[in-house]
C-alpha cells in the first residue's frame, strides 16, 4: 500500500471513529436513561443492565456506521482541500480518481460490517435481548408491572394497573386478553397482588374482588363472570417466540402478495424490509463516495461543518425513504424498486459530483 493511501486512510479513519462516537451515543441517550430507571427505580443489577447495553448495540451500529462514513469523507476531504494538501496532491499528478480508491477500500470495509451486523448480529442479539428481559422479568417482577401506564407483558395481553402509590387514586386493574382464539376476554379487578413462579417462566397476579368480561362485543356470545380471587398467569416463554409477521419467511411474503393481488399494503412493506437488509448497508459505500465531491466543494467547512452537512444528508436519505415507503403503500413503486431507491437517487448524485468535479 502505498504512502498516500495510508495518509487518505489515516484522514478517514478519525473523524470516523469521532462521529461514530458522537451518533451513537446520541441515539442510545434515550435507551440508557431507561437502563438508568431500571438500575435506581426498579432495583436491577448491574450485570444485566450492561449485557442489555452491550445487546442493543448492533442495532443502534447498523444505523451509525453509514452515517459515520459519509461524516469522516466529507471531513477528510473537505480538510485536504482547505489546507491546500489536495491542490499540491495534483500538482503532483494524483487525480481525484487515484485518490477514490482508498475511499472505496474503506467504504467497503464498513460496508461489510454493517452488512454482517445488518445480517446476523442483529436477529441473534435482539433474541438475546428478549432471553435477557426474561431472566430480568422473572427475577424482578415488578418490572411487568408499571403502574399508572398501559403495559404489554405478551404479545395479545394489554394491561393498565392503577398507581397505588397516589393517595386517593383507584389502584385497581384493567386487562384486555386475546390469548384464547374467539374468546376475548375484558378483566376487571378491585386490587391484586404478584405472582411470581420461575420454575415454569410465569408471572401473575392473584385479582380479588373482579369481573370477566367474555366476548364483550357480541351481544349472542357476551358472558360476564364475577370472583372474589381469580389468578391471572402469564407465560413468559410467550414474549421469545417471534410474532406472525417475523416468522414468515421470503417465499411465504411473496404468496401472500399473490394470494391479496398486491392490495395488502402490509407484506409489500414486509417485502421491502427484506431488500432493505441489503439496501441500507449498501449505502456506506455510496457515503463514502458522494462525501469526496461534497468536502472539496464545502472546504472550508472543517471537521464540525462535515459533520453538519453529513447530518442534513442523512436526513434526506431518511426523507426519500419516507417517501419510497408511501409509494409502496400506494403501490406507485413495487417493493424491491423502493427499497433502492434512495440509493438510485444517491448514486446519480455521485455520478454528477464527479462529472463535474472533474471537469472543473
Amino acid at each position: 500500500m502505498r504512502t498516500i493511501d495510508r495518509y487518505i486512510l489515516q484522514e478517514l479513519g478519525i473523524p470516523f471513529a469521532q462521529s461514530l462516537g458522537a451518533l451513537t451515543f446520541i441515539l442510545l441517550t434515550r435507551e440508557i436513561l431507561r437502563l438508568v430507571e431500571l438500575l435506581i427505580n426498579k432495583g436491577v443489577g448491574l450485570l444485566p443492565l450492561l449485557k442489555t447495553f452491550v445487546l442493543l448495540l448492533p442495532s443502534f451500529f447498523v444505523l451509525t456506521l453509514p452515517m459515520a462514513c459519509l461524516i469522516a469523507s466529507i471531513s477528510a476531504f473537505s480538510r485536504l482541500s482547505s489546507d491546500r494538501e489536495l491542490t499540491a496532491m495534483q500538482a503532483t499528478g494524483v487525480s481525484i480518481g487515484r485518490l477514490l480508491g482508498p475511499v472505496l477500500l474503506f467504504s467497503t470495509a464498513v460496508f461489510l460490517v454493517t452488512l454482517y451486523l445488518a445480517q446476523f448480529a442483529q436477529p441473534w442479539t435482539g433474541q438475546s435481548l428478549k432471553k435477557l428481559a426474561l431472566v430480568m422479568l422473572r427475577d424482578q417482577v415488578s418490572l411487568a408491572f408499571d403502574e399508572g401506564v398501559f403495559n404489554t407483558p405478551t404479545e395479545k395481553v394489554v394491561m393498565y394497573i392503577g398507581e397505588r402509590s397516589l393517595p386517593g387514586s383507584p389502584h385497581g386493574v384493567f386487562i384486555s386478553d386475546a390469548r384464547i382464539k374467539g374468546e376475548p376476554r375484558i378483566i376487571v379487578a378491585r386490587d391484586w397482588s404478584v405472582i411470581n413462579d420461575p420454575l415454569h417462566n410465569r408471572i401473575g397476579m392473584t385479582l380479588r374482588d373482579g369481573t370477566i368480561h367474555v366476548n364483550p362485543r357480541d351481544p349472542d356470545e357476551y358472558r360476564m363472570i364475577m370472583f372474589t380471587h381469580y389468578d391471572f398467569k402469564l407465560d413468559l416463554s410467550e414474549s421469545l417466540s417471534p410474532t406472525a409477521e417475523e416468522r414468515l419467511p421470503l417465499q411465504s411474503i411473496r404468496d401472500k402478495i399473490t394470494e391479496t393481488k398486491g392490495e395488502d399494503p402490509r407484506y409489500l412493506r414486509m417485502l421491502q424490509d427484506h431488500y432493505k437488509n441489503l439496501a441500507v448497508p449498501a449505502s456506506t459505500l455510496l457515503f463514502g463516495i458522494i462525501g469526496m465531491p461534497l468536502g472539496i466543494v464545502i472546504k472550508r467547512s472543517g471537521r464540525a461543518g462535515g459533520f453538519a452537512v453529513g447530518i442534513l444528508i442523512v436526513l434526506f436519505f431518511y426523507v426519500l425513504n419516507v417517501v419510497a415507503d408511501y409509494w409502496v403503500s400506494s403501490r406507485v413503486l413495487n417493493p424491491f424498486a423502493a427499497a433502492w431507491f434512495p440509493n438510485v437517487v444517491f448514486g446519480m448524485a455521485c455520478a454528477w459530483l464527479f462529472y463535474h468535479r472533474t471537469r472543473a
